[in-house]
Order: C-alpha cells, then sequence, then structure tokens
C-alpha cells in the first residue's frame, strides 16, 4: 500500500475531526488534504517528480507533515534531516541524497546559507516560517497554488518513500531507504483504520527525522487521530499540552 493512500483514506472517513494541531493552529483532516494538495502542485510546478528527492530541515511542525505527505504523493522521496547536525554533516548528506528542493526552518536560516555554495543539486529553497530573499515563502506557496487534483499518487508502494539518515555511528550518517511499503506493512498490522465512532489524541514531541517519530506521525493519519504536534520535547509545554489537549498518547524516551 502507498502512503499517500494513509491520508486519503482518513480523510474520505473523518473529514472534520482535527488531524493536526500545531502552536495555537488547527487543521481537520479535510484541511490537510486540501494544504497538501496545494503543496504537492507547487513543488511539481517546481520541476519535483517521481524519484526526486525533496528534503527539509526543520523541528517538527505541521509543514513536516505536509510536506511528507505532499512529496509521497509525487513519487518523490522525502528526506527529514537531522536538525542538530553540523554545517559538515549537512552538507554530506544533502549532496548524498541529492534534492531538488529544500524547505528550511527559520532557526536554520543562517546554517543553510554558510553551506550553500558547497551544495549540488539543490534548484530551490523554501523558508518555511517568513521570508528569505531569494528563497521561496512556504506560505505564499501554499496560498498562490490551486491543490493537486485528487488521483493515484504515483510510484508503487516498493519505491523508496523516505531516505533517512543514521546517527550515533562512526563517519557520516548512513542513508537507509524506506519503502512505502516498510511503513504501510506495519501500520496495517498493527493500528487500526480511523472510526468515526472511536477518537484519540496524540503528543509528538519524538523529532520526525528520527523513525519514531516519522512513524507514529504516519500511524496518528491512518488511524484518524488528532496529533498534537511539538516542535521539540519541554517538559512544562508537554504537561500544559497533554492537560489542555486531554492527550491520550504519547511516546517517551
Amino acid at each position: 500500500m502507498h502512503t499517500a493512500e494513509l491520508l486519503a483514506m482518513t480523510a474520505a472517513i473523518v473529514p472534520d475531526r482535527t488531524a493536526v494541531v500545531f502552536e495555537g493552529k488547527r487543521y481537520t483532516y479535510a484541511q490537510l488534504q486540501e494544504r497538501v494538495g496545494r503543496l504537492a502542485a507547487a513543488l511539481a510546478r517546481l520541476g519535483v517528480g517521481l524519484g526526486d528527492r525533496v528534503a527539509i530541515l526543520q523541528v517538527n511542525s505541521a509543514a513536516t507533515v505536509e510536506a511528507y505527505y505532499a512529496a509521497a504523493s509525487l513519487g518523490a522521496i522525502f528526506v527529514p534531516l537531522n536538525f542538530r547536525a553540523k554545517q559538515d554533516e549537512l552538507t554530506y548528506m544533502l549532496n548524498t541524497a541529492e534534492p531538488h528542493v529544500l524547505l528550511v526552518g527559520g532557526r536554520y536560516t543562517e546554517l543553510v546559507k554558510g553551506i550553500a555554495s558547497r551544495l549540488s543539486s539543490l534548484r530551490h529553497f523554501i523558508a518555511l516560517e517568513g521570508g528569505v530573499e531569494g528563497w521561496l515563502p512556504y506560505a505564499d506557496l501554499l496560498s498562490s497554488t490551486p491543490p493537486q487534483g485528487a488521483g493515484e499518487p504515483q510510484g508503487t508502494d516498493e519505491d523508496t518513500t523516505v531516505l533517512m539518515f543514521t546517527a550515533g555511528t562512526t563517519g557520516f550518517p548512513k542513508g537507509v531507504m524506506l519503502s512505502h511499503q516498510s511503513f504501510t506493512s506495519y501500520l496495517l498490522s498493527n493500528v487500526p483504520p480511523a472510526d468515526p465512532e472511536v477518537e484519540e489524541r496524540n503528543l509528538l514531541s519524538v523529532p520526525m527525522y528520527h523513525i519514531a517519530g516519522l512513524q507514529a506521525m504516519m500511524a496518528a493519519v491512518y488511524g484518524g487521530r488528532t496529533l498534537v504536534v511539538m516542535r521539540q520535547f519541554e517538559p512544562v509545554e508537554w504537561m500544559r499540552l497533554v492537560q489542555e489537549e486531554r492527550v491520550q498518547r504519547a511516546m517517551m524516551v
């Protein structure tokens, strides 16, 4: 099964349920599907297609969820970068993955500017927060692009959907190729699908550049859960969100 189908199925079953809560903003599954469609159309307009790489350097955010499903729907490969990596590590990862597009969070703008001249494959930089001279503003891309029409996602379930770099090993990080099927086989076996009668709220603070965080995000989407997203773990904020959002599930390290 193709991972892009997970969002489409849930949006059809529980369109009005809140899908993502992030820093005071809330998107229903129908709204999330529309935003993903807009971003997919914008990326396609930038030349992203089957097998191309789309990288992101950002702490957890609603945009990370949108970027993954937009890339997946185009058959592109999502490359979530470790936001704790240093310049040489990031340069190595980006030149190994060879993405055409890099989405960058505000706190990493200067870091990326410092290595931009060493990056061989990048054609477009997208600023996720605010404006950066010469970069494309994320909010403008979404607002100015009609959503991509519903249709079959590109590629097959055996294609690579995520290129995830390892950490904690000697030498430079290693790129691990993960297929759509590697995610969906686990989800279909272990997670109940979206149910109009069953609601659950998940709190995600594990980074989505890690397999645990990315898989938890996909499980929430397939299960029709409300995903409460934290940029990074912070204990007082974590407790506040648990109380205010009435969270029932969270992963802790």
